[in-house]
Parts: C-alpha cells; sequence; structure tokens
C-alpha cells in the first residue's frame, strides 16, 4: 500500500494537507461528467486538488485528474493543460459552497510517517477544524494540543500489527479522530 497524495489548502499565506473531513462534498468531477481513474498508487480515487481559503470563503484553485474516457470540459471557463495520463487545471478561483469540517495540517513529523492511506493528526505540528456554511468560514480550531497529547498514537498502533484489516481501514480514512 501506498500513502495517498492528500488535497493541499492555503489559509492565510500558510500550506497545508486536508487529513480529515465531516459534511458534504468538496469539488465533484461527476458534476463536469468526468469520470476519475486511479492516477497512481499514491491517488487511488484518481484526482488531487489545491483549495485556498481567501476573503473566509472556500476556493478550488488547482486540479490534478485522470479521466477514464479522457474526457477534460473547461471548469469555471478554465481549459486544462493535458499531459498523456492527466489534465491539470489551473487558476479555478471556483467556490465550492461546502458545508461541513475539515481537519488540516503541517509541520508533518516524519518519524511519524504511514507508508500507507492518509497521514493522521498525530504526526503534524499544527492542526486547524475549520467549519465551513455554504463555503463560508464560521469557525477555526487550533487543535495543536490534543494532537502533541497523542503524538505518535496511530504510527505505533500501526507498527503494533495487531489489527491490519483495521489499521488499513483507519488509514485510508479521513475521519475526525485523534490518533
Amino acid at each position: 500500500m501506498t500513502a495517498q497524495i492528500s488535497d493541499t489548502f492555503i489559509y492565510k499565506k500558510n500550506t497545508y494537507s486536508m487529513i480529515g473531513k465531516m459534511g458534504g462534498d468538496l469539488f465533484s468531477p461527476f458534476k463536469y461528467s468526468m469520470i476519475p481513474e486511479m492516477l497512481s498508487t499514491a491517488c487511488y480515487q484518481g484526482y488531487y486538488s489545491t483549495y485556498e481559503i481567501k476573503d473566509e470563503k472556500l476556493y478550488l484553485q488547482r486540479l490534478t485528474i485522470r479521466d477514464k474516457n479522457g474526457n477534460y470540459p473547461p471548469i469555471n471557463g478554465i481549459d486544462p493543460g493535458k499531459q498523456e495520463f492527466e489534465a491539470n487545471y489551473k487558476d479555478l478561483n471556483l467556490i465550492i459552497p461546502f458545508d461541513g469540517k475539515l481537519r488540516l495540517a503541517k509541520g508533518f513529523i516524519n518519524d511519524f510517517y504511514i507508508h500507507m492511506g492518509f497521514q493522521k493528526a498525530s504526526a503534524f505540528k499544527k492542526i486547524l477544524d475549520i467549519t465551513f456554511e455554504d463555503g463560508r468560514v464560521t469557525e477555526v480550531l487550533d487543535r495543536s494540543k490534543e494532537a502533541k497529547v497523542q503524538r505518535g498514537a496511530f504510527k505505533k498502533k500501526y507498527d503494533s500489527n495487531e489489527d491490519w484489516n483495521e489499521s488499513i481501514l483507519e488509514a485510508f480514512s479521513l475521519d475526525m479522530d485523534f490518533k
């Protein structure tokens, strides 16, 4: 198994990785008649994105995707740059009317790297939970202290080989638990 590419978020000029999500969809390629196909073992879902939170609103800025049929329509009036097996959309500035909560992280601690799924909160120095209503920020909570208390917990569980099936499911989950 391979660690997955996480979506990236730009918030207050800092770059974060999305490590948790609760609520509705962010960007959906299906709304544009695209059928994502695995890009690589590091991207089973077939696409990854860069979002930006500016003026307290959520925007999709970049998208890299592999469509099953090579169908890459304009998004928000922007045509993609195409390569042999994928397309790259840039400067989309597409408002995303997300309802829910995102967990964003930065300051990854390499000692807690898991070579499978998504990295967990206990492996980062800075953790933010950001709540949105219709794509607007309604609350920002700094959860870094809680993550520090749990530092390395998921890595320890993963390395213990107690229950591989459970570890695999947890590794690929974007739940909001602290591990």
